[in-house]
């Protein structure tokens, strides 16, 4: 198992206490960098589903239909929505599971992804958070600083 990278729960209480105590010009300029390092992380995504070999349809249509919520200071992508439907009358919304962590049972999902820590390993999603991971906190922290040294 790789080792982890990341924030502990101290230091995101700490952020969070930072972001909220900022004004109006350094949250807006937050939501700005989050949004475009949701973005890269969206097309990350997108880019791994386009690579699959089974279910390669399904998931591209899930990694696509992705939302990235511009208003988050803290970047957030919402997968599986009520609204996008699939021909067969499924939504996103109900399969986006089975797409990316399979199935033994369900014939029309790709093999179980077998387990990762205390979950399952995924197919698209979850091991491209996994491989950009250092990236992601790398950016947001460069992002973070800037606007601190800016605004604070």
């Amino acid at each position: 198992m790789a080792e982890q990278v990341g924030f502990d729960k101290s230091e995101l209480r700490a952020v969070f206490k930072a972001l909220k105590n900022m004004d109006e010009e350094a949250n807006e300029e937050a939501k700005r960098q989050a949004g475009a390092l949701a973005e890269f992380v969206h097309s990350s995504v997108v880019d791994s589903a386009a690579m699959r070999q089974h279910g390669r349809a399904v998931a591209v249509r899930i990694a696509t239909g992705a939302r990235v919520k511009k208003s988050s200071k803290i970047g957030e992508i919402t997968y599986g929505f009520a609204a996008q439907k699939f021909s067969g009358g499924g939504t996103t919304k109900e399969l986006w599971g089975g797409a990316e962590f399979g199935s033994n049972r369900y014939k029309q999902f790709p093999v179980w992804s077998g387990r990762f820590g205390r979950g399952s390993r995924g197919w698209f999603i979850y091991p491209t958070l996994r491989e950009i991971q250092p990236e992601i906190i790398a950016r947001w922290t460069q992002s973070f600083d800037k606007i601190l040294k800016e605004w604070a």
